[in-house]
């Protein structure tokens, strides 16, 4: 993913923090030949900008202590689609939540510990929302690429 409106050096910054985002302003500027404090205003204004959006972590899933990383496709109906998408992502298992484009379905990703609490998860949790039409599960049995490539 190209973002062409920012300079190459704004461009080198997300990249290296899109790779590591615990990286040193330090470390960063030492790469480019800036200051930490350079390094840090320009990040300071991507953040502001709205081009950084968040600095999160990427959980190894079976070492979190929720061994299962499941996939729901959650059709609603669609009066319910709004209610039904809010009241799931303060689910604390919700890792995320979309409303995706065609049928009124809710696509979910959630962590969770074993076979019951995917159990409890689908019947106290989504079967038990007004709106619910259906719900496909697919859990994940071996990843082989995890968050977005980015390319600069």
């Amino acid at each position: 993913m190209l973002l062409p409106h920012l300079d190459p050096t704004d461009q080198k910054i997300v990249k290296l923090l899109h790779e590591n985002g615990r990286m040193p302003y330090a470390k960063i500027g030492e790469q480019l030949n800036l200051s930490r404090v350079a390094i840090q205003k320009r990040v300071e204004s991507l953040v502001g900008d709205g081009v950084i959006e968040s600095f999160t972590i990427r959980l190894n899933t079976p070492n979190s202590g929720k061994g299962m990383a499941v996939f729901f496709e959650v059709e609603v109906e669609p009066r319910f689609v709004e209610q039904v998408g809010h009241r799931l992502s303060e689910e604390p298992e919700v890792f995320s939540i979309c409303q995706m484009t065609g049928p009124s379905t809710l696509h979910m990703h959630a962590l969770l510990q074993d076979d019951k609490a995917l159990e409890l998860f689908l019947f106290k949790k989504i079967y038990a929302l007004e709106g619910i039409v259906s719900v496909k599960t697919h859990m994940v049995i071996k990843r082989f690429k995890q968050g977005a490539a980015l390319e600069l």
